[in-house]
């Protein structure tokens, strides 16, 4: 039997601006949730299953006690969040409220459509764009995003992981600031 081709949906990577746009309507503990993702890029499953005992606030440490991939990991959440969380009480038992990947999906879509940005799924806003954010600053490798995103392989990064934005804008300004300072001239 042969096997019908499927092509693949072009996954895209946001940034602070993306975020800025839906803050205002998106609910708290979701912005919370999303902040936390989108900063570690941690699973959506990791976020949404963390307990307060299982974070320390003076610290900004975050214990996953299981992965996906079957190991613990530590995460850090930015201050933002730490201020959010001394602030706002726990629902469910759980730190962002969140019982299931429906509930933070659901609020996503809801958001985004009254911010009137594209809807774009959890798991590609927060671990594509986590590793495609860290891609473009300088000084982060591939091998440092996939051990701070817990990828178990480089390849999966630089193969799913990473997009590159308007690549090849930045391949001519690049060769374009070196042929600038050479003596070369176009006649």
């Amino acid at each position: 039997m042969k096997r019908l081709k499927i092509q693949a949906v072009k996954k895209e990577a946001v940034n602070e601006k993306y975020l800025a746009a839906l803050e205002p309507h998106i609910p708290p503990h979701a912005f919370a949730c999303l902040l936390f993702i989108q900063t570690t890029g941690r699973r959506v499953g990791e976020a949404i299953a963390l307990k307060r005992s299982d974070i320390d606030l003076e610290t900004g440490k975050v214990t996953i006690g299981t992965t996906k991939n079957g190991d613990a990991a530590t995460a850090k959440f930015i201050p933002q969040v730490i201020h959010f969380l001394r602030n706002n009480p726990s629902r469910h038992g759980l730190v962002f409220g969140f019982v299931t990947y429906n509930g933070i999906q659901n609020g996503l879509r809801r958001a985004c459509k009254r911010a009137g940005v594209q809807y774009i799924s959890t798991h590609q806003i927060w671990r594509h764009s986590f590793a495609t954010n860290l891609h473009e600053s300088e000084g982060w490798t591939s091998k440092a995003i996939a051990d701070a995103g817990g990828w178990k392989t480089v390849r999966v990064v630089d193969d799913t992981y990473i997009h590159t934005n308007k690549i090849s804008d930045k391949a001519t300004d690049a060769l374009g600031k070196k042929w600038a300072i050479s003596k070369l001239k176009v006649v």
